[in-house]
C-alpha cells in the first residue's frame, strides 16, 4: 500500500479507545515495548532529579497517561495538549473517573513497584489528576501551537509520537520541532519519544501514517533547533507484529541551549 493512501491522525477512523486497547492494554503484544520500556525509561529520567521544575507541557498522540505518571512528582503542574478532539474526550474520561474510562492500573502498579511503593498505585493516579491543571488544543499549523493561549515558557516539554503523525515530510518535522521548542525556556528540557524507521501503525483495519526517519536525522534536527542532547535510551523492537513497523524506539533527553528563530 502506498503511504499516500494511509489514514491520518485527524481522520474519523482514528478511534482513540481502540488504539489504547490495542497498544496499551495489559494483554497487548506490545506491552513491553509500548508500556514497560516507556515507564522504566521515564522513571529513570525524572527520578534522577535532573529534569524538574514548575510546569511540564505534554504534546502526545493518544489519550495515554503512562508517560505522565513518572513525571507528576517532578512538576507542580502539567498541561496536557492535544489536536484530536476525540482523544481529548477519551482522556477526560480517565481524568474525571468516568465508569467507562480505560483502566491504567497495570501501568500505575509498575511505576509504584519501581518507586518502592507497590500498594500506592491509586494514590499515584490521584497525584497525576491533581497535577493536570489544563487541557489545551494544540494546532501545529500555527506559529504558536497553543494559539490563542499564550503561556510563560515552561521547564519541560514531553512529546511521544506526535511530530511523526502531524508532519508530512522531514522539512515539516523540523519546522514543527521549532514550534514546540518555542514553548520551552532556555535551559529547559525536551523529552522526546522517537520511533526509528517507522512508517505506519494500525488501528483496527486501518493503516495510519507515520513519518519515517533515522536516528541521525532526529539528532541533527534537535541540535539545529538549539538543543544539546544529554542522553539517549533505545530499545530494539521485540515483537514481530503487523501492527507497526519500527526498528527501535527510544527517548532522547535534550536541553535547550539557545533560541533558534
Amino acid at each position: 500500500m502506498d503511504s499516500s493512501s494511509y489514514k491520518h491522525y485527524h481522520d474519523k477512523e482514528h478511534d482513540p479507545r481502540l488504539l489504547t486497547e490495542t497498544y496499551f492494554s495489559e494483554s497487548s503484544v506490545l506491552a513491553e515495548d509500548m508500556q514497560d520500556f516507556v515507564v522504566r525509561t521515564l522513571h529513570k529520567i525524572f527520578s534522577s532529579g535532573e529534569v524538574t521544575g514548575k510546569t511540564l507541557i505534554d504534546i502526545t498522540k493518544t489519550p495515554a497517561i503512562h508517560h505522565l505518571l513518572p513525571a507528576c512528582e517532578s512538576f507542580q503542574e502539567i498541561i496536557v495538549t492535544e489536536s484530536n478532539e476525540s482523544v481529548i474526550r477519551d482522556f477526560k474520561k480517565w481524568l474525571n473517573k468516568e465508569s467507562d474510562a480505560f483502566g491504567w492500573s497495570h501501568t500505575s502498579k509498575l511505576l509504584c513497584q519501581l518507586e518502592g511503593k507497590s500498594a500506592m498505585w491509586h494514590e499515584k493516579e490521584e497525584q497525576l489528576r491533581r497535577a493536570i491543571k489544563r487541557i489545551l488544543i494544540c494546532d501545529i499549523t500555527k506559529e504558536n501551537p497553543l494559539h490563542p493561549v499564550i503561556l510563560p515558557k515552561v521547564d519541560c516539554l514531553l512529546s511521544c509520537g506526535y511530530l511523526e503523525v502531524v508532519s508530512k515530510d522531514l522539512d515539516a518535522y523540523r519546522s514543527n520541532l521549532k514550534k514546540i521548542s518555542s514553548l520551552i525556556k532556555v535551559a529547559g528540557h525536551l523529552v522526546l519519544f522517537v520511533a526509528i524507521s517507522m512508517s505506519y501503525y494500525m488501528i483496527g483495519e486501518h493503516k495510519f501514517y507515520m513519518l519515517k526517519y533515522d536516528e541521525g536525522f532526529v539528532r541533527k534536527a534537535l541540535t539545529d533547533t538549539g538543543f544539546v542532547i544529554k542522553s539517549v535510551d533505545f530499545q530494539t523492537r521485540k515483537e514481530n507484529t503487523h501492527l507497526l513497523d519500527y526498528e527501535h524506539v527510544g527517548f532522547i533527553l535534550a536541553q535547550k541551549e539557545s533560541e533558534v528563530y
